[in-house]
């Protein structure tokens, strides 16, 4: 995992998304990577853990319960609109199975020393999403 630091913005994967949505801004195209998480038995691959942390961190940037400093989140974020109903428990769903399920974000973060910080930022993004 190409990934600097522990934050949801902090990886390649997060950073293709946020490309993605700049060029496409879609809240349709956050719900399908929660969906893509949610739609596992098993294994959760990184680029979809990683994307979908990433998403669930946009809705609290989104929602103006959390703050960024890349200038093209809020770009992106304006151009979206506030997100549909229902997206919030969606996200703190898919949160949950790549936090205490089986998915490669949670084994590389492991291994990587850095699992506690890690879990500590989702959980702001979690507590971020409560309504």
């Amino acid at each position: 995992m190409g990934a600097w630091s522990h934050g949801p913005f902090d990886n390649d994967d997060a950073v293709d998304f946020m490309m993605e949505l700049e060029n496409a801004p879609s809240w349709e195209t956050v719900r399908a990577i929660f969906d893509a998480v949610l739609a596992h038995d098993s294994y959760i691959e990184l680029p979809e853990g990683a994307r979908a942390y990433a998403a669930a961190a946009l809705i609290t940037v989104a929602t103006g319960k959390s703050d960024v400093s890349a200038q093209d989140i809020y770009m992106t974020v304006d151009a979206m609109g506030p997100p549909p109903d229902g997206l919030v428990a969606v996200a703190k769903r898919a949160l949950r199975q790549i936090t205490r399920g089986d998915s490669e974000i949670r084994e590389l973060y492991l291994d990587s020393g850095s699992y506690n910080e890690w879990l500590d930022t989702v959980a702001e993004v979690d507590k971020a999403l409560a309504v």
